[in-house]
């Protein structure tokens, strides 16, 4: 028999997530060069950064903003419909196109993802236009802004120590899929 709790399987996933966001950052505290598994975009050595690159953070300030974003989107990811499917499409889509298409740098940090499950949420309210999506994306809007987060500044910061091409092509990505997946469940 199936319960429904608050903590669902898939949010679970999430928190194993974090666990490991923040394992990341106690060693790099201690010296263990983590950061080398970001994305540098067209280096062929940083390929596997596609799939690393979301666990790994410059310090404490950087994974608190993005574990707070990742809280609130992930567990409204979480209830949706091919939650893994869609969080693996996001991440992959984001990292190839951050490693395709980015500017240099050493691309780092779980926004692209995060910005990708806001995009997957509007764009579920946007294409399906059922009760489930539009209540997700006012929740969503109501608790970014109770969370004190902004949604457009951080999707429109370009400022030189963030990575907004994660950031935008992050977006894209979950729209992208939210459309492609309209007719889906």
């Amino acid at each position: 028999m199936k319960t429904n709790t608050i903590v669902t399987s898939n949010f679970r996933l999430i928190l194993y997530a974090a666990a490991v966001m923040v394992l990341m950052v106690l060693l790099d505290l201690v010296g263990v060069p983590v950061k080398s598994f970001g994305i540098i975009p067209h280096s062929e050595m940083h390929l596997i950064g596609i799939l690393t690159s979301p666990f790994i953070h410059s310090g404490w300030p950087h994974l608190s903003g993005n574990l707070m974003g990742l809280a609130i989107s992930g567990y409204l990811m979480s209830k949706q419909a091919g939650f893994k499917r869609v969080t693996l499409g996001i991440t992959l889509t984001t990292g190839l196109c951050v490693w395709l298409f980015a500017g240099s740098g050493n691309h780092i940090g779980a926004s692209g993802v995060i910005m990708g499950f806001y995009g997957y949420l509007i764009g579920v309210a946007l294409f399906k236009r059922n009760l489930i999506g539009i209540v997700t994306l006012a929740v969503l809007v109501v608790l970014t802004y109770y969370a004190n987060i902004s949604f457009f500044a951080t999707l429109l910061d370009f400022s030189e120590q963030t990575s907004s091409s994660g950031h935008l092509f992050g977006f894209g990505s979950g729209l992208g899929l939210s459309y492609v997946l309209r007719h889906k469940n």
